[in-house]
């Protein structure tokens, strides 16, 4: 009776497996919460909205940081939001879109927001 070595019976499984599972699909990737800069722009007023009203309108930030800038007179706290979503494949290639948004604020509330994009349908003309 013939024995099969184990550690050829695995390289052979991780060779077969390496080989078929790329055919086998995409996996979807979704992350954090879509922010609309139209709920900003609404909801929220420079010099006026507090860190709460920010929590209102967005939500808890999924990060929070400061930032100080040369022509900034004092530093601001940042608050983070991001949403992801794509397809990535496992034969490694794939698609995937981000939303970054940065909401600045003072001890005197919301002082306003960056927002980047890399969805197609928000791209702006230049």
């Amino acid at each position: 009776m013939r024995t099969h070595h184990p550690l050829r019976v695995i390289l052979l499984a991780l060779s077969l497996t390496t080989t078929l599972l790329p055919g086998c699909g995409e996996i979807k990737v979704r992350s954090g919460v879509p922010v609309a800069t139209s709920k900003i722009e609404s909801g929220l007023t420079v010099g006026k909205s507090t860190a709460e009203d920010v929590r209102r309108v967005l939500g808890e930030p999924a990060g929070v940081g400061r930032e100080f800038l040369p022509f900034h007179a004092q530093p601001r706290t940042v608050w983070s939001y991001h949403f992801e979503e794509g397809q990535v494949s496992l034969s490694g290639s794939g698609d995937t879109r981000r939303v970054f948004v940065w909401i600045f604020l003072t001890d005197a509330g919301y002082d306003g927001y960056l927002w980047v994009s890399s969805f197609p349908a928000d791209r702006m003309a230049p």
